[in-house]
């Protein structure tokens, strides 16, 4: 075999290579991509609702594309892709939609006050949430018992104002999980709650905004 017939067998040989590698790569990266969309959610949970909030600006439990939302406290709204509160309540604010006990929430959480995620809601003073403490560029997972609150851990903050977070219940495991970053705990004595949802406290509750709400329950 001639040395140029060698050469031009060797370019095949690479350029079939190189294109097997670059296919690969794309199927790979869409799949990651699909996989972190609205439809993910936790492995063993299956989704309950979704909400991209795709909707004419309104009250949250408005709207053809709406989940079953309800205003626990404070009044939510949507606007421009997003939900937020509207009418701030004293203190907390609170929207969830009825799923049961153990229930998943996971969105992406917009703001730098005290914005997050709830679950397994019994009533306003009786929750799980995942909260933005910026000022300490941390994350708490809090438990309140009849309004007193305690913190179960924490998970590291971000710079960035726009995250994705979810908070996780199979009980007595809940876990919260802030862009990579994820911490577990065991709660005993677990109370079951009803609802999950979102979050918004004092100050500046009206400054958080949240999008593709995925809640799910497990299995």
């Amino acid at each position: 075999m001639s040395e140029n017939v060698k050469e031009r067998e060797w370019l095949r040989l690479v350029i079939g290579v190189v294109f097997v590698v670059v296919v690969i790569g794309a199927f790979t990266f869409l799949f990651r991509d699909r996989s972190e969309g609205t439809s993910a959610t936790s492995p063993g949970f299956s989704v309950v609702a979704k909400d991209s909030f795709g909707r004419k600006a309104g009250a949250i439990d408005a709207g053809k594309n709406s989940a079953t939302w309800k205003s626990v406290r404070g009044g939510w709204s949507v606007a421009a892709g997003a939900a937020f509160v509207s009418e701030p309540a004293p203190l907390l604010n609170i929207a969830v939609v009825d799923v049961g006990p153990n229930a998943s929430v996971k969105a992406v959480v917009s703001g730098l006050g005290h914005c997050g995620l709830i679950a397994n809601l019994i009533d306003e003073k009786n929750f799980l949430a995942l909260v933005r403490i910026e000022e300490y560029g941390i994350w708490n997972l809090e438990q309140r018992v009849d309004g007193i609150q305690k913190v179960l851990g924490t998970v590291t903050g971000s710079p960035n104002v726009a995250l994705k977070a979810s908070i996780a219940v199979e009980a007595p495991i809940v876990t919260a999980t802030v862009g990579e970053q994820h911490i577990s705990v065991s709660v005993s004595g677990l109370a079951p709650g009803r609802s999950a949802g979102l979050f918004a406290a004092d100050p500046n509750p009206s400054d958080c905004a949240f999008d593709d709400v995925v809640i799910s329950r497990p299995k």
